[in-house]
This record gives structure tokens, sequence and C-alpha cells, in this order.
């Protein structure tokens, strides 16, 4: 989608202003003759961006630096905007600009976040593929919103893919972001319960953008399930202790937090202080000196509401008021006086009453109360409050009415007080009885924070499924995803109730137009809904063969395998014949994906997700091998992802071990080398590595179009994999092959593990392949090119090819600018390497300017492969440029041993086969 069309735009400029002509002429003299009686910061006619726009974007646009510096020394606005909305930064992606841009403009006191309220800079650069602008970005503050639009998913979802790649190098705050980001997308895609399960560990993990919690940020989830989400965060830090903890942690992170996400501090708070029967002195008194300060912000009136909101409960249940300082108790009053008045609404004046009324107790309240104003309270706020189902409130209220009523009484003095505590001793010594109503009213809590509503259950999943005989009612809910099934899943919809088989909260169609896959061992994958409209897939087993069903549900279910690269477990049952496990529902297998679609830019992040998946396996403190690796077992969702599948012979290593043998299982073509056996009762030890080289096959498999590397031919290919004999003809990329040859190597022991996978070349981008062209060039071989060793050059020339030619290809002017008056660079690969060195090193304006890799595409590869034989890329600095955090790490536990929800048993060879 091209965001510039999505806005609503004026006429298109049919010419080009004389001042935007200067600039894309990049003639400064005539620039600064023209601008020099005209206001700088005004729109100009550009019909080459179709847009009205500055002369400082007109420098972005045409990648004129210097122009761009004067512009901003005359004092240029970097957040003008144009007339289709953009900003500077905006144009920075737009039209491809160096990320040096970004740097200059931030400088500037440029506006990370740009002024236009549809596309910020930040998702510009996502949309448009630039990780460099989107991480500097990030790190001047640009916040992670999501786009409005449903047709915007699939720019969230790069967004979301953007911030896991800068993680995966070892970016510290998208390292943090991420889990923040996957959350957001869960809240999208699954139940309450299973977001909840998912990220339990991370609960109280702060956002390093809003300062927000994970239970903050789910405690303010909209929508459909907004109050469940408030039940059950209450519900999970009381379940886990962390009431105290949280408040404590909220306090010390409230100055931090950004204005626009104040609320749902103070929203989150208000609903624990509602389930605690006392508040401590000490919490009272700091979180009620950061409530007021929110006042002072005379921008943000929208939360004055709840700020009194939480200021009235914590008055309420906070013991300590009559130790409390009478500064501070006159500093409470002269703050919140001004919302009694008549211009705020009417539950902002009863909130406030209600305040004033909870400090009865204190020494010279009354004296405190008339020093700002309070010396009645109006006839309305006594009708308001009978009018509400709020006894506490009305108590309170009548309380501070009489008491001011008597102008010679102080509240040290008045008997009004005591006989209000006898009543509250009373309610809390039959409070069993009465919780349920109270509680409620007596707080200002609204439903969806009142911890007193019955506890939120999970749905059982071990019903036994059964035949509906009911004549349908009214037409099943669905929610529409899949585009492959969509028209079998309107024959489901419209299916009349008597030929459905329920299973739990799901149901399916036992007729052969509605099984979508057929398997080994009899499972048969039937369309399905759940009640709540989700597609689903039914797996349907035999009982003969349910062990198997059992084995892949309980990996399925473990929390660290609830993954964007895993299929996902809905839910399972079984009945007197049949066992049923239920999944996501897929578009293809990869199989079915590679024989019926060409796009050969996509495959290459089907294989990084293929290992991002593997890696979650095999990065458990006890791995987990696959064991079925297999195009089959590879299923491809409504959104392109390749997730793993099919579990049922998976297995998980025994504790300190590397190895697990069993009898010999598999399919054939797809197993490594040493675990093939003729005999079928030998026991065959499986390791990581055995995953690695099938793994590797299957690499080859989506980068050839659907070869295999030992052959097409099913019966020659077990014994090709056997001798080692392959071939990989299909793939011409150096560097795939590269990784693809080490992965099938027949050696196990000399296979990389997942982790060196997802670091290989192959998956780095072009900002990491130009800094390690760099460094080869700082390595003497190479300082040294005009005095190269002859049979250096001639064993590099011989592996890596032939640039003799490379200065043809060289911007010529860039050339005699860096050669000067120097001897010349030799025409071979030793004289480019360091040429593209000192480029970098000592011309970045123009360095940003040249491509090197689309210049020389083969370049990168050659060289690659050449330090590999000379044991290069083992040294320094090379070396270290191979680190990178595991991809895995945001998905797996760290711990030795990681809490399950659902146990793992170990089944015996002997149990499952």
């Amino acid at each position: 989608m091209n965001i510039i069309t999505q806005l609503d735009m004026p006429p298109p400029p049919t010419e080009t202003h004389l001042i935007i002509k200067s600039i894309i002429n990049n003639n400064l003299q005539k620039l600064k003759e023209l601008v020099k009686e005209t206001n700088i910061d005004v729109l100009y006619p550009c019909k080459e961006v179709n847009d009205y726009i500055t002369p400082l974007v007109a420098a972005v646009v045409n990648h004129n630096a210097d122009i761009l510096t004067f512009l901003l020394h005359q004092g240029a606005d970097p957040n003008e905007v144009s007339t289709n909305g953009f900003t500077p930064l905006h144009y920075v992606s737009l039209s491809k600009a160096p990320a040096i841009f970004v740097e200059k403009l931030l400088e500037a006191k440029a506006n990370p976040n740009g002024t236009y309220p549809m596309f910020n800079p930040l998702q510009t650069a996502a949309i448009h593929d630039r990780d460099d602008v989107f991480r500097l970005l990030l790190l001047a503050g640009a916040m992670i919103t999501s786009l409005p639009g449903a047709e915007d998913k699939c720019h969230d979802e790069k967004i979301s893919q953007m911030i896991h790649d800068l993680a995966s190098r070892g970016d510290e705050l998208c390292s943090k972001i991420r889990y923040f980001l996957d959350m957001e997308f869960a809240v999208s895609e699954k139940t309450p319960e299973e977001v909840f399960k998912t990220f339990d560990s991370h609960m109280l993990l702060e956002d390093p953008q809003t300062h927000l919690t994970m239970i903050e940020g789910l405690f303010n989830v909209t929508g459909l399930d907004a109050e469940k989400y408030k039940l059950l965060s209450i519900k999970w830090l009381k379940d886990t202790g962390n009431l105290d903890p949280y408040i404590a942690d909220a306090v010390s992170r409230f100055p931090n937090i950004p204005q626009d996400y104040v609320e749902m501090s103070i929203a989150t708070l208000h609903a624990v202080f509602c389930t605690l029967e006392d508040i401590p002195n000490e919490q009272a008194l700091d979180i009620i000196s950061q409530l007021l300060n929110q006042f002072s912000s005379k921008e943000s009136p929208d939360i004055w509401e709840a700020v009194l909101l939480a200021l009235y409960v914590i008055t309420q249940k906070t013991k300590g008021t009559n130790s409390w300082d009478q500064n501070f108790l006159e500093k409470i009053c002269k703050t919140i006086s001004p919302f009694v008045e008549s211009r705020n609404t009417l539950d902002i004046r009863l909130l406030t009453y209600g305040t004033f009324a909870n400090l009865l107790s204190v020494k010279h309240a009354t004296s405190i109360f008339a020093s700002v104003g309070i010396t009645s309270v109006p006839e309305d706020i006594l009708m308001s409050a009978k009018m509400k189902a709020n006894e506490k409130l009305k108590e309170v209220l009548k309380q501070l009415n009489d008491l001011l009523s008597k102008p010679s009484m102080d509240s040290e003095d008045s008997t009004v007080l005591p006989e209000s505590k006898k009543k509250k001793k009373k309610k809390k010594k039959n409070k069993e009885q009465t919780e349920k109503q109270e509680e409620p009213n007596d707080e200002v809590c609204t439903a969806s924070s009142n911890p007193t509503v019955g506890p939120v259950l999970e749905s059982t999943s071990n019903e036994k499924p059964f035949h509906v005989q009911t004549t349908k009612s009214m037409p099943r809910r669905w929610v529409q995803s899949s585009v492959r099934w969509r028209k079998r899943l309107e024959k489901l919809v419209s299916t009349d109730e008597s030929e459905e088989t329920r299973i739990g909260s799901m149901i399916y169609v036992d007729k052969e137009e509605f099984c979508i896959a057929q398997g080994s061992n009899g499972t048969d994958v039937f369309l399905g809904l759940r009640d709540d409209g989700t597609e689903v897939a039914i797996k349907k087993m035999y009982k003969r063969n349910y062990p198997l069903l059992k084995c892949e549900e309980e990996f399925l279910r473990l929390p660290a395998l609830d993954h964007p690269f895993i299929v996902r477990y809905i839910d399972q049952s079984h009945d007197k014949h049949f066992g049923y496990l239920v999944l996501q529902l897929c578009e293809y297998t990869l199989k079915e994906h590679i024989e019926t679609h060409d796009d050969d830019g996509l495959r290459k992040k089907l294989v990084s997700q293929v290992l991002e998946g593997l890696s979650v396996l095999h990065c458990q403190a006890r791995p987990i091998l696959h064991r079925d690796l297999k195009p089959q077992n590879v299923l491809i969702d409504v959104k392109g992802r390749a997730r793993l599948a099919d579990f049922g012979i998976s297995r998980r290593l025994p504790k300190g071990q590397t190895t697990y043998r069993t009898d010999k299982a598999g399919t054939r073509c797809w197993m490594a080398k040493e675990t093939l056996s003729e005999k079928d009762n030998t026991k065959i030890g499986y390791k990581s590595n055995s995953d690695i080289q099938v793994a590797g096959m299957l690499i080859y498999y989506v980068l050839s179009g659907g070869h295999h590397p030992f052959g097409d031919i099913s019966h020659k290919c077990e014994n090709n994999i056997d001798e080692g004999n392959y071939t990989l003809d299909h793939v011409q990329d150096v560097l795939a092959k590269d990784l693809i040859e080490w992965m099938i190597d027949a050696e196990p022991k000399t296979r990389p593990k997942v982790e060196e996978c997802l670091k290989h070349p192959f998956f780095r981008d072009t900002d990491w392949k130009i800094e390690y062209l760099r460094k080869i060039g700082n390595r003497e071989e190479v300082k040294n090119c005009r005095n190269a060793d002859q049979e250096l050059i001639y064993s590099l020339e011989k592996c890596a090819g032939s640039f003799k030619q490379w200065k043809d290809k060289f911007p010529p002017e860039l050339l005699q600018k860096m050669e000067g008056k120097k001897k010349p660079y030799p025409e071979n690969t030793l004289g480019l390497l360091r040429c593209i060195r000192n480029l970098h090193e000592h011309y970045e304006v123009d360095a940003a300017q040249v491509d090197v890799m689309e210049i020389y595409p083969d370049l990168f590869g050659c060289v690659y492969k050449f330090a590999k034989t000379q044991g290069w890329n083992s040294e320094t600095p090379l070396k270290e440029m191979f680190l990178r955090v595991n991809i895995s790490t945001s998905f797996t536990s760290t711990s030795p041993e990681e809490p399950l929800s659902v146990p793992v048993q170990e089944s015996q060879p002997s149990d499952l086969k």
C-alpha cells in the first residue's frame, strides 16, 4: 500500500517551484539567493513528489546533506508538515535517504513521533523496510503504535518483525519492547486466558517507552473482553502475591510515565486499592503526592476524574490519616478544592466532597476545609449521593454536612465520628455475609475493578463429543480469517446442527468435504469452529494411536512453545473410539505452498521462520527433538508465516543428556544419516544435530522450489543420505549453499547448532555485510593491496572470482576523489576491498549514497567463503561479529527447570514408537 494515497490530498502540483528546483539541481548558491527575503518554512509545489513541501523536505528527498545542513543552520523547522501530512523524518524513508539525515534532523529537535495522526515516521520507516531509520527513531523516543485500519495489519506485523530482528541483533531497547508488541498481537488473536498463560512470567516487566508494566497494559485492554482482562489482571496480582509489590513499583515508576499513559496506571492502582482492606500509611502518602501533581497539568483534564476516584478510595481506606502532617493535609485540600465548583461535572464534584468527608477524622478538619472555601455540602451533591447505591459515600457526606452545619465544632471534638467507627467495626464483623453486596457500592469501584466478582473459569476441554439433535435457531458465529478454506467454512456454518459433532466448545461435520488433510496412522484433519467463531483444525485419530496425539498435545501445551512459528494448541478431547486435538487452522503445508507459490522473495523468510521455530525446541533447558521435520509438517498460516507442526514422535532429552535412544522414527528421505538403520528393532541415538541435518534438507527444499539435496528419486535418496552424495545445483546463492552444506554434513559433530544457523551471514542485513567487508579491508593482507603477495591474490581470485573490472562500475568522480594524488587502487579484489574500507571510514556522506552491495552483488559471498578458508572468520575482530542474542530467548525459559503448566511425561521407547 502506498501510504501517500491514503490521505485526503489537494490537486497535485503541476510544476516545481524555483527554490525546490535549485535544491534538485544541487545549486546551493542559487538557493541562498532565492531564500534571502523568504520564509524558509513555506510550502512550495513539487511535481516530482506530488506534494507541497518545504525546502528542508526537498533536501531530504534529493539526499543533499550540505543543503540540509545549511537550511537547519538558517533555522528551518524540522517539524513542518507537507500538504500530504509528512514531515522531513517521514520523507527520509519515503525517499530512501541515508540514515544520517535522521540524525541531523533529530539534532535539530525534530519530533520523532511526527505531527500527523495517521502515520508517524516510525511506522513509515517500517513500511518502507528502513530498519536503520527505525532504530534511530526508537532511540530518540518514537512511540510504537498500531495502525488504525484492519487493512494495515500487515504493516503492524512488519513493525513487529523489525523489532524482533533488531532484538535478535542485540538491540537492548528492542529486546524489551518485543514482549509488549507480542502481547498486543496476542490480545487480538487469543483468548484472555491464553494471553495470561503465555505472558505469565512477564506481567511485571516495564515497557521502556511508556514505563507501564504488562499487567497495566492488560488491565486497560479495550473491546469485548475488556471486563475479563480487568478481572484476570487483579486475580493474577492477588494469586501471585504481587499486590503490595505492584503498588510500590507503580509509585516509583509514576514520575517517568508519559502523560498520555498516566491514566492507565491510575486506573489499575484504583482497582488494586479497591481489593485492599487497608492501605499502608506510607504507600498512601507516596501515591497521593504523585496524584496531586497530575492536577498541575492543565493539558490533561481528561484524567482528573480518574485521579479523584483514586484519591477518594485511598483516603477512605488509609487508617493513618490522623498522623498526617497538617501542611500535607492543607496541600490536599487546597489542590482539590477547585473541583467542587459548579462548572465541573456532578461526578467530579461528588468525588471531591467524598474525599473531604474521608478526612473528617483529622485534627482541625473543619478549619482546614473552611480555609479553602468548603463550608457546606450543596443539596445537589447530597441528592446525587442518595441516588447512587453507595452506602459509605452517603454516610460520610451526611457526616460532613452535619459537621459543617455546626461551625463551632471542630472534628477533633465531634461526637459523630466515633459512631461511624463503631459502624465500620460492625460491618467488618459481618463482612463475610455482606461483602458481595457492599463492596461494589462502598468503594466507588466499577464492576470491572471489583475483585469479589466470581473467579474466571476456563472452559473444560475433556467433554466427550456428542451429536447435536436440536434445530438451528440462529446463525452460527463465525470470525472469518482463512482465505483458502472460506468456501468450505461457509458451507460448514450453514450445515444443519443435526449433522454436527460437538467437541467441548467446538463443532465439526464428519464428512469427506470437510476433511482437509489425512496423515499416517489413520489421522484425519477436519475444519471446525469454536463457539466464539474461531476457525480451527480438528485432528481426529483412532484410540489405538491416541498416545501419539497425547504426546503432541503435551508438547504444544508447554508455555514456551506458544510461539509465532509453532502451530498453536487450542483444545483436546476424546470419546469411546477417537482422540481429538484441536489446533490453529492454517492455509497450506509447506509442500503445498512451494508447489503453488513462486515468490522467491518470501522463501528466505520462511527458512528463517522454520529455524526460529526449531530454536524454540532446541534452546529449552532440556531440549526437545522434533524428529519428524518434513515439508508436510511445516504449516503456513493465513499471514504467510511458517509454523512447525506434528510433534507426535517428538521427545525431550533426559536431564543432563544430549542423546535420546529409541526405536527408529521419522519419514523416509527426511531422516538424518545417523538415524538410518536396516534393522527395525535397533535403538537409535537421536541428538539435536539430527534435527539440524533434516532442517538443512528442508531449507534446500524451500530455496530450490521443491528439490531434495540428496536426490528427488525416493528409492535413491536414502542411499545418498547414507553415503553423503548430494547436489545443490538448484540454489544459486553462495551463502545459502554454504549454510546448507554446513547443516547437512555427514558428520553430526561438525553440524552447527540452530543458534549458529540463525547467525549465519545468509540471514544478515546489508549494514552487517558492509561492516564485515570494512573489517576485512582493515586486515594487513588487504592494507598491503598495492604490494600484495601474488599467491594470496591468485588464491582470492580463484575462490572469489575476478573483480578486475571493478573500477568500471564504481562512481568515477568518487573514485577520483578518493584516489586523489595517491597511488591508484589495484584492479583486483584486494584493491576493491581496500577501497570499500576507505569509503566507509573516511567518506561517510558519499558512502551513504553508494550501494556497494548492489554494484557488486556477488562480492560479499565470495569474500566470506575465502575468509572462511583462510580462518579469518574465527579471528578478532570478525569472530565478534558473529555473536548475537539467541533469537528464541523471548519465548523460552532461562531457568534450569522451567515451570510448566502442563507436565511433559517422557514416554519410553516402548511406549511411543
